[in-house]
């Protein structure tokens, strides 16, 4: 084992140098047992990129070369230290520190490999080496839902799986199609599909039948918030028309006015569109959700004290159909509130909200009876209630894809701070080490380090 002789610390800018070598001792050669002789020492500089305070330490090593005395041998070797490997320019605790920093979301190689001195090949390889992970066992409860990649034509919308009770991701499949769902799945024990209670996803029916073709003991859910997103963006769409036809009216009166093209009449944006624009959440946000305010506050378009309650009046007097549509849409939101865990009273509910819808006179709404019509078993099995965990408790929660969304939301900020993947399995690695809480290491895969660095590196 080597000794520590001499440790010499300069600071220079933002960088600390220390020079290590081994203790003089008598050295034999191990062909022949002859003693063997120093032929002098050799600098070697090393990056250890350990140091805080954004300094960067190098490591000289004064490495002696010894030669066997045998002239017919003349075997040579050098002093070895045990934290760096033969013809490496990085301690070998660089490769576990690159790899730590790969669980944050927010790097990329390039972020990575400038910390740590090395090229954006290697610190993208040596993650490939030791990252390569598993899917997680199926549970009783799973979600899946898509995230849009475009990496190829045969990697547009990838699926995500995962497990309600814990949140972790179990995987992570390049696409949605069936060609490479069915296989898949399919390769699962059946007794592991078998353990699969509950399926939650949208309205997407290839999804829905995947408790037909793969989990015969599953029931479907249907995730609650699609189904009033659903009706959410059928209203917003009616109010989108709305704006688009006071805008156009606007720009009619505006053509009109401006008879002299060198000096135009500049009219300022209209009551209507003003509205639209700027208090469309009143209609379409749930009204629990909403923070009235009662008291005045100046707005600088009417130039009048105004409160939540008068910007509703005046969504209201643009179109009155808006309050109907705001009052049924509530509707769905104070039934989707109620009965968790009581899905034998939410039947009841929901059958009698369906006769409501039905007899609207609005389409949009008898088209959301049709909606809830055909998938109302599904609905009603998102009331039931399962323990979850998280923040280190045990609760209940009903079923529901909201899990799922959020790590959705990592995916696609996974690919935008890297501008974009093109190698799927790096990118799957990627994106379950960063989000699963404890990622197993498995891979083991052969590659010269060496080979990856500049040439003016160091």
């Amino acid at each position: 084992m080597p000794t520590f002789l001499s440790a010499l610390s300069t600071l220079k800018v933002k960088q600390k140098t220390i020079y290590l070598e081994t203790a003089p001792d008598a050295h034999f050669c191990p062909c022949c047992g002859f003693r063997m002789h120093s032929r002098g020492t050799k600098n070697r500089k090393i990056n250890h990129p350990i140091l805080q305070d954004n300094y960067k330490l190098v490591l000289i090593l004064k490495q002696r070369r010894w030669r066997c005395t045998n002239p017919d041998y003349l075997y040579d070797i050098s002093d070895s230290f045990k934290f760096v490997s033969k013809n490496r320019r990085t301690t070998n605790a660089t490769d576990m520190l690159i790899v730590d920093a790969y669980r944050n979301l927010a790097e990329s190689s390039a972020s990575i490999s400038k910390r740590f001195h090395v090229s954006d090949t290697y610190a993208h390889d040596v993650f490939d080496r030791y990252v390569k992970l598993d899917r997680l066992p199926l549970t009783d409860a799973i979600s899946v839902d898509e995230v849009f990649l475009d990496m190829d034509d045969n990697c547009k919308y990838a699926l995500v799986i995962q497990d309600f009770h814990t949140g972790e991701p179990i995987d992570l499949l390049r696409s949605r199609r069936m060609n490479v769902t069915e296989p898949y799945f399919t390769s699962i024990p059946p007794e592991e599909r078998n353990s699969v209670k509950y399926l939650i996803s949208d309205m997407y029916n290839p999804y829905i039948s995947y408790v037909d073709k793969y989990f015969p003991n599953a029931v479907p859910v249907v995730d609650s918030f699609h189904v009033l997103q659903w009706v959410t963006r059928s209203i917003d769409n009616y109010m989108r028309q709305l704006l688009k036809k006071y805008k156009q009216r606007d720009r009619e009166l505006q053509e009109q006015l401006t008879t002299d093209p060198m000096h135009p009449v500049q009219l300022s944006i209209s009551d209507e569109v003003y509205i639209l624009q700027k208090y469309r959440r009143l209609i379409l946000s749930n009204q629990s959700n909403i923070r009235y305010h009662s008291d005045p506050r100046m707005d600088q378009h009417f130039h009048v004290l105004m409160n939540t309650y008068d910007y509703e009046d005046w969504l209201f007097r643009i179109d009155s159909n808006l309050k109907d549509f705001r009052n049924l849409k509530e509707q769905h939101v104070l039934f989707n509130s109620r009965n968790g865990g009581n899905p034998i009273a939410v039947r009841t509910e929901i059958d009698e909200l369906i006769v409501v819808y039905q007899k609207s006179s609005y389409e949009m709404f008898r088209d959301f009876a049709n909606l809830l019509e055909k998938y109302k078993d599904p609905i009603i099995n998102s009331f039931i209630m399962v323990e979850k965990v998280g923040n280190g408790k045990i609760y209940d929660s009903r079923l529901s894809n909201g899990p799922i969304e959020s790590i959705n939301r990592k995916v696609k900020d996974l690919k935008r701070l890297g501008r974009g993947f093109r190698n799927f399995e790096h990118f799957r690695n990627r994106f379950l080490y960063a989000t699963r809480s404890a990622p197993v290491l498995n891979g083991v895969s052969d590659y010269n380090p060496v080979t990856y660095f500049e040439e003016d590196e160091f």
